[in-house]
């Protein structure tokens, strides 16, 4: 497992620690590693203590560029435990290397970045988190067709879309048109 994230109260990386703790016992080998920084990152090191997870838990802190897409590359499944998330870049990040997400749908911006049962599973709850990543990570066929729908949708994200789609609408708004939807 991977979670790429700032480490701040509102990302919950306490419910990724806490879904390592649930699951070790049924998928012997499980690892997660903790990408990113911030000043909570004590109380998650305490939170991996606590829960007698921190053996199988590394805490990578900032990372080069390289060294992130290295260690999302070599992930199962990327969690993103925040209930509060804007459109999820993250995401899009692991997609690239073929990773689902397995995230909270009450985050409202995840609904953008994961298409729920093609690109990854958006859940409700803890309970929810847990299962679905048992699932992804059990099930070698769904995680494979999750990941590559992931890799081909990261696939449609680039600057020169971007530029593609800005260019449309301010075209569209010059000529007095209204551009809706998806661009």
């Amino acid at each position: 497992m991977v979670v790429l994230s700032r480490l701040v109260p509102h990302k919950q990386i306490e419910d990724a620690l806490d879904v390592l703790a649930r699951l070790r016992h049924r998928i012997p080998d499980l690892h997660l590693d903790v990408i990113g920084s911030g000043w909570w990152d004590a109380e998650l090191y305490a939170h991996a203590a606590k829960l007698g997870v921190l053996d199988r838990v590394t805490f990578h802190g900032h990372v080069t560029e390289q060294r992130k897409h290295r260690l999302l590359s070599r992930a199962w499944v990327h969690v993103m435990p925040s209930r509060k998330e804007g459109w999820g870049i993250t995401v899009i990040e692991a997609a690239q290397h073929g990773v689902p997400t397995v995230g909270y749908v009450s985050s409202r911006g995840l609904t953008d970045s994961v298409v729920d049962g093609a690109t990854g599973l958006l859940v409700r709850d803890l309970a929810g988190l847990t299962e679905s990543v048992h699932t992804v990570l059990s099930d070698p066929l769904l995680r494979e067709e999750l990941g590559a729908k992931a890799q081909e949708r990261a696939g449609e994200f680039s600057w020169p879309a971007t530029a593609d789609g800005v260019s449309r609408v301010l075209a569209a708004s010059v000529a007095g048109e209204r551009v809706g939807g998806l661009v």
